[in-house]
C-alpha cells in the first residue's frame, strides 16, 4: 500500500540510486575515517531521536537531525518549511535501529524504514530517510527524503 501524506494524498517518492553504492565505497576506507565501535551509538541516537521527534510531531527537532542538503531538498520539493514538510513526508518508525557503519557513512534500519547517514564535522546527520528497497537493481532504494 503506498504511503500517504499527512494531508491524505500519495507520498512523493524519489530515487536514491547512489546511496547503496556510496556506502559500499565508504566501506573500503572504514578504518581510515572512523571506527565502527564508537560510531554506532551516535548513529543510533540520531536515528532514534529523529523518529521520536516525528512521532511526537516535533518537526523542528526532526529537521535538526537532517543534513543541510536533505533539509534544502525537502523544503524545495514540498514548498514549505522543513518542520512542516518532514511531518508530511516521513512516517513514524518504531523499534530499535539496526545500524551498519561504513567509515563516514551509515545505514540504519528501523522497522520497515531505512535511513542513511553521513558523518559531518559536528556529528552524524541523516542524508536520506523514508527509504525502502526498490524493485530495480540499478536503484537500490527509493527514499521520501534525500540529499547530501
Amino acid at each position: 500500500m503506498p504511503r500517504q501524506h499527512a494531508s491524505g494524498g500519495p507520498a512523493r517518492r524519489t530515487s536514491a540510486a547512489g546511496v547503496g553504492i556510496g556506502l559500499a565505497c565508504a566501506g573500503m576506507c572504514a578504518g581510515a575515517v572512523t571506527g565502527c565501535s564508537t560510531s554506532a551509538p551516535r548513529v543510533e541516537d540520531v536515528v532514534t531521536g529523529f523518529f521520536a521527534a516525528v512521532s511526537r510531531s516535533d518537526g523542528a527537532a526532526a529537521c535538526e537531525r537532517l543534513a543541510p542538503a536533505a533539509r534544502s531538498e525537502l523544503e524545495s520539493s514540498a514548498g514549505t518549511s522543513c518542520r512542516r514538510a518532514v511531518l508530511q513526508e516521513v512516517d513514524p518508525a518504531t523499534g530499535p535501529p539496526v545500524v551498519e557503519v561504513y567509515g563516514g557513512g551509515a545505514q540504519a534500519r528501523v522497522g520497515d524504514d531505512t535511513a542513511f547517514l553521513a558523518e559531518f564535522r559536528d556529528g552524524w546527520l541523516i542524508t536520506a530517510v523514508g527509504c525502502t528497497s526498490a524493485p530495480h537493481p540499478d536503484r537500490p532504494f527509493d527514499c521520501t527524503v534525500h540529499g547530501g
